[in-house]
């Protein structure tokens, strides 16, 4: 039973326990996306494994693509550690594709096999990526490849819980999880994206976050939102009891 356009988001202050895998587009999506729901799971003591799908070389015009894509790298490596104290529980993996580039049917689904074997190999509980509907191309990319690997995997070895998170377009929030506790956290990760700071990324990250709060109770002031990722056809993936009731906020 999916949840209607109608439904008010269900607000927790807690995410699933279990292993996570999180699908970046860029160095710093993840943090913007879900920063705080990933400082919440690793407080918990859940695995967290970031893939960051391009090198975000773009991202700084004026520096040689090598140089850009390792200084986006250490500042992606920077923030993990920041949004968890013991370093083995949140590791990242760079895939390193260029950026900007509306890949082939071919490419699509080479990046498609190559998640899908991820997903096989790291076998998460809980998976967050960008939305489908999110304005960045990339993200709209990465979300296509998530959606056919999900395809190609049997029922039982697709993750339990797929969720949509936000970073360039605002989604139709399911679930919002008050992230207040370690948004201390979430700001520390931000601030180690600092050849993003012409952006305003911080600022602009925090006012989304507690924008998001405003279903939330007064003393809960940040929220990240998350809609069910729409697989490309099984409706198996997410169930509308996707969290305990008693880690509801």
């Amino acid at each position: 039973h999916g949840m209607s356009p109608l439904d008010p988001p269900r607000c927790l202050s807690a995410p699933a326990r279990g292993s996570v895998l999180v699908l970046a587009p860029h160095p710093d999506d993840e943090v913007i996306g879900v920063g705080g729901t990933l400082a919440l799971h690793a407080r918990q003591g859940d695995r967290v494994h970031v893939v960051v799908a391009f090198d975000g070389a773009a991202g700084l015009p004026t520096m040689a693509p090598g140089q850009a894509r390792d200084l986006r790298c250490r500042e992606a490596l920077a923030g993990g550690r920041a949004l968890s104290s013991l370093t083995s529980a949140l590791t990242h993996q760079f895939l390193e594709f260029p950026e900007g580039h509306e890949p082939t049917d071919a490419e699509l689904q080479r990046g498609a096999a190559l998640l899908a074997r991820i997903l096989i190999e790291r076998r998460p509980t809980s998976v967050y990526a960008p939305w489908p509907g999110d304005a960045h191309q990339d993200h709209r990319v990465l979300a296509a490849a998530l959606a056919l690997a999900l395809e190609q995997l049997p029922v039982h070895q697709r993750p339990k819980y797929v969720w949509g998170f936000e970073v360039w377009s605002t989604l139709e929030a399911s679930v919002l999880l008050d992230v207040t506790p370690v948004m201390d956290m979430k700001r520390a990760a931000l601030e180690c994206h600092a050849s993003q700071s012409t952006t305003n990324l911080t600022r602009r990250a925090l006012g989304l976050a507690a924008w998001r709060s405003a279903h939330l109770d007064q003393d809960q002031r940040y929220a990240e939102a998350l809609c069910p990722f729409p697989p490309a056809s099984s409706s198996e993936l997410n169930p509308a009891a996707a969290f305990p009731s008693e880690q509801r906020a």
